[in-house]
């Protein structure tokens, strides 16, 4: 058996690289082409974030943060997705604007370098918040533009709720709503996805289920088997797949059970709903027309009813990962928006 191994997470982080897609394969190819062998070990790459050379760590409330920063320019921080996820899956995409933006990358308590808290007592979205506004100060930023990504975006929206006069702008890409509704239903999960892609991932999952394979090992062999299709607009290539899976997902034990709970929490009693009716602070959202992770159509309703005086995009050729899918036209929008800031 060939061996190769590569991990997958709820969020696989950005899988594509920037650049031209044509002739890239799509979900509307429908391609299946599923692998006779399952896949073990991981071959090894450095991560992206090896160019960026200021890097450190900034204390918070009973721990430290690991924070990258690169450009010059508007103060722009990056919150990842997940729970569970590092800030590598914003490498290499956000170093195109670094000449028009600070861009300061980081990982959330309980995940990558970040510290991680044996009690989980921290693990919580309050505390995310504060560890936010704590790494603000720590780098000495009076104001700053707030992007959330997928879960992040419930960090990004409570950040600006609760310091609103540090806050210069908010950017929400494929977020979290932060409301309970339908649109927040997989109903489209499985849209292009085989019976025969079917049949392979639920016996991945059933053998990782039964010890045969590790969790890296079974998220990998889903991916080959067409799982990315629920992810991305274009398929992911073998490297893409590897820097994410070794660099992209990082949560210390309990961290993702106990912040999946209290997010979910949030969503359930609608915490969000109606808080941004007279929202003054300049809002850009973001939202792809194939973003089949979690949305079905009616979610862009959704989050315009939420945020009435946003600015909201749709894509027309993006996945989750709208960054990745439609590089030039999501960053040609970022830096527009930054740049009246």
């Amino acid at each position: 058996m060939k061996n190769k191994l590569i991990l997958f997470s709820p969020i696989i982080l950005a899988l594509l690289m920037p650049g031209c897609h044509t002739g890239r394969e799509t979900i509307f190819d429908r391609v299946v082409n599923i692998p006779k062998e399952l896949v073990l070990d991981i071959p090894k790459l450095p991560p992206l974030c090896d160019e960026i050379s200021k890097n450190g760590f900034v204390d918070v409330i009973n721990g430290k943060l690991y924070y990258e920063e690169e450009g010059q320019g508007t103060p722009l921080v990056l919150i990842n997705g997940g729970p569970g996820g590092t800030h590598q899956g914003f490498h290499p995409y956000f170093s195109q604007i670094k000449d028009v933006a600070r861009i300061i990358y980081y990982d959330q308590r309980g995940t990558g370098k970040s510290s991680k808290d044996d009690t989980g007592k921290t693990y919580t979205v309050k505390q995310a918040v504060e560890d936010l506004e704590g790494l603000r100060k720590a780098l000495h930023i009076d104001k700053w533009v707030v992007l959330g990504w997928s879960y992040g975006g419930l960090l990004a929206q409570l950040y600006a709720l609760i310091y609103p006069k540090h806050c210069l702008g908010l950017i929400l890409v494929a977020s979290s709503t932060g409301i309970s509704n339908s649109a927040m239903s997989p109903v489209r999960g499985k849209m292009f996805i085989s019976p025969a892609e079917q049949t392979a991932i639920e016996n991945i999952e059933k053998m990782c289920k039964e010890g045969k394979l590790n969790g890296a090992q079974c998220f990998y062999n889903k991916l080959l088997a067409g799982c990315w299709k629920k992810f991305c607009y274009y398929k992911p290539t073998f490297e893409e797949i590897i820097r994410n899976v070794l660099y992209g997902w990082g949560p210390a034990p309990k961290f993702e059970a106990l912040m999946r709970a209290d997010s979910d929490n949030m969503m359930h009693n609608n915490f969000l709903k109606g808080k941004f009716d007279n929202f003054k602070i300049p809002t850009l959202i973001t939202e792809a027309k194939w973003d089949l992770l979690w949305w079905d159509p009616n979610r862009t309703d959704v989050m315009r009813n939420n945020h009435p005086n946003a600015q909201l995009e749709v894509f027309e050729k993006s996945g989750h990962y709208i960054f990745a899918d439609e590089t030039e036209k999501f960053f040609t929008l970022l830096k527009n928006f930054l740049c009246k800031r």
